[in-house]
């Protein structure tokens, strides 16, 4: 392995819902309860959303993440192919990845393999609406957490991502957020959420894949110590102020 740049990959999640709680997962019985080929998936300005720009665009990076979360929530099974694709990379818990540093992972393919058959077991869902709001909310903790190298879901004010959400508009039902951190482009961070490596609940991916969803903001920008940080908020419905 010497001589091989080496990458960390850091992940958030925090599920939340009514009446107040700051962890775990709500509770199914407190919520009420299409088709395009993916293969080049593409922004409103027509550039690949797997592209990594020299000089980040934070507002079109958000927006493409956004794009790529609907992709999958469209069509999980077909997506499960952009996984299948990672799985000859892998030396053990290393992931070698072209023209970028290897990845060291907790749990190796193991949890790539585990990703890509819960897409396939997982029928098409609805697409996320974006939301000013809640891209306004996940802006805030970007500004509040990326100059301090934070890695909370709580902001330095002791606000957590409800309470962000809620200057801004007003949330229905239950809400979460995700936050990923390092140098990744839209398709990359979504993929890092969908496996979930090292995390025992997978509370990311079950973030992403949450039917209940309805609404979504996301935001990112620079971060002191993993150079990128990407916060995605999501809601059952979202009316905005």
């Amino acid at each position: 392995m010497g001589g091989r740049l080496l990458a960390l990959a850091v992940v958030l999640a925090w599920p939340y819902c009514h009446p107040e709680r700051s962890e775990g997962s709500c509770p199914a019985e407190q919520i009420p309860r299409s088709a395009r080929d993916d293969r080049e998936a593409r922004d409103d300005r027509g550039a690949r959303v797997d592209e990594v720009a020299d000089s980040p665009d934070w507002t079109r990076l958000a927006k493409n993440i956004h794009t790529e979360t609907n992709l999958v929530r469209r069509d999980p099974a077909a997506y499960a192919k952009h996984l299948e694709a990672m799985l000859p990379g892998f030396e053990g818990r290393m992931l070698e990845r072209p023209g970028r540093p290897t990845l060291r992972t907790e749990e190796g393919a193991a949890a790539v393999r585990e990703a890509i058959a819960a897409l396939r077991a997982r029928q098409p869902m609805q697409q996320l609406r974006w939301s000013k709001g809640l891209a306004g909310a996940a802006a805030d903790h970007v500004k509040d957490q990326g100059p301090i190298g934070g890695l909370e879901h709580r902001g330095t004010d002791g606000s957590n991502p409800a309470r962000r959400a809620e200057r801004r508009g007003r949330w229905v039902t239950a809400m979460a957020e995700n936050i990923a951190f390092g140098d990744n482009p839209a398709r990359q961070v979504v993929i890092q959420l969908l496996v979930d490596d090292g995390i025992p609940d997978r509370g990311h991916r079950d973030n992403i894949l949450d039917s209940r969803w309805g609404a979504e903001g996301a935001a990112c920008g620079p971060h002191r110590d993993y150079r990128q940080i990407c916060v995605m908020d999501y809601a059952v419905r979202y009316v905005e102020r």
